[in-house]
């Protein structure tokens, strides 16, 4: 199912054998993906806001040490209800970019959760919760499509190919640059804030006491003017996304 929201067209007889073409607004999300459909109306968030439709908001900043970056709104992206991004915006939110880019992961992993309940027992979901998050942030972080489908289809048989989510995402986050997978793994670490399971982001100062991790000390880590040019990129490819 495509989601699109298109034109909405009626008839009007304003010569004879012609039709004008009439264009309306709606605040109603639809998604027959078809020129039926009438435009939806943009909101707009504030800074502060702590829900709104179609978007798992997360907007605590303590998950990542990044500088404090001004921005006039960045746009929210429609994540349809498989976890993957449609091309078209929800809101404007005036907001820091790992504001967006959290929230935006917690919606997807909400969505591929979801859909694995859909097939799976709730416990086999739950083993493979972390995997599933580490897929959602993976997608957000390179927008690749072809791997979100892949995603979609181990989550149809979890004691099957549940082992395959974390394999196809290490095959191709092992890809990335040092510096960004150093903010990836600082997303991964959150991985119970980012699903509900925890009301506070854990204390960063304990990522370093991961021994996966090639960080061994804060002074390992990139600095912070690093780290805040990623995620302040990977917010607005996706806040540009359509």
């Amino acid at each position: 199912m495509k989601a699109n929201w298109g034109w909405e067209t009626k008839a009007s007889q304003s010569k004879p054998g012609k039709h004008q073409i009439k264009k309306e607004r709606t605040p109603i999300i639809t998604s027959r993906g078809d020129r039926r459909d009438p435009e939806y109306m943009i909101g707009l968030l504030d800074r502060g806001c702590s829900k709104a439709r179609a978007i798992s908001i997360r907007d605590s900043d303590r998950w990542l040490d990044t500088y404090k970056t001004p921005c006039g709104g960045l746009g929210v992206p429609y994540i349809d209800d498989l976890g993957r991004i449609t091309g078209h915006l929800i809101h404007k939110w005036a907001c820091d970019p790992k504001t967006l880019v959290a929230s935006c992961i917690s919606t997807v992993a909400s969505r591929l959760l979801r859909y694995a309940r859909r097939h799976n027992k709730r416990k086999l979901v739950g083993a493979h919760s972390k995997a599933i998050l580490g897929a959602a942030s993976y997608y957000i972080f390179s927008q690749n499509h072809h791997f979100h489908d892949r995603i979609l289809f181990f989550l149809r048989d979890l004691s099957k190919r549940g082992t395959l989510i974390h394999r196809l995402r290490l095959f191709f986050s092992s890809k990335m640059d040092d510096d960004k997978r150093f903010v990836y793994s600082q997303t991964c670490f959150q991985v119970n804030w980012l699903l509900f399971q925890g009301t506070k982001p854990r204390d960063k100062s304990m990522f370093y006491n991961v021994e996966r991790t090639i960080w061994k000390s804060p002074g390992d880590a990139p600095n912070r003017t690093i780290v805040t040019n990623i995620i302040r990129e990977i917010a607005y490819t996706v806040s540009r996304i359509c």
